[in-house]
């Protein structure tokens, strides 16, 4: 059976009423003041430690952003000594990125805070809600390309 107009408007209200109240809360208590990082440069910290090496090129990919906006991303980064770039020994035109020892203290306080986050959404629903959430989030955003570890 397939859903309605209306059902099918529910859910994309829902998916931006959540990703709405993520991101005020994520910048809520994660102030670049604080953290010295700004909401975007977390997500681009998670993926690279969820990824590395990782070339910038493959991050824009993921993050389906453009490369010159990841280039700003990455400097910002390096130059927080969270992220460094290694050239590839094999091809030196190729750069890889890695998080510093810095990044991955960074990357683990952003990973806690974002696995805390998303618990506290998720309380609405029992464990096997949850579970079925999970499967049919990764599924749809496979059918979009992307994929998470």
């Amino acid at each position: 059976m397939t859903l309605t107009d209306q059902e099918t408007l529910q859910i994309n209200q829902a998916l931006f009423s959540l990703t709405n109240a993520y991101q005020v809360r994520m910048a809520r208590e994660n102030l670049p003041e604080q953290t010295g990082m700004t909401l975007y440069d977390c997500a681009v910290l998670m993926v690279i430690g969820q990824s590395a090496p990782i070339q910038s090129s493959e991050l824009a990919r993921r993050m389906d952003v453009t490369p010159s906006t990841i280039s700003t991303y990455v400097r910002r980064l390096t130059q927080k000594e969270l992220v460094r770039m290694e050239r590839d020994t094999h091809d030196r035109r190729t750069w890889w990125l890695h998080l510093t020892e810095n990044g991955q203290v960074a990357y683990q306080f952003i990973i806690a805070g974002t696995v805390q986050y998303t618990r506290d959404f998720l309380t609405a629903l029992s464990e096997e809600e949850q579970k079925t959430l999970h499967t049919l989030l990764q599924k749809t955003a496979h059918a979009l390309g992307y994929t998470w570890q």
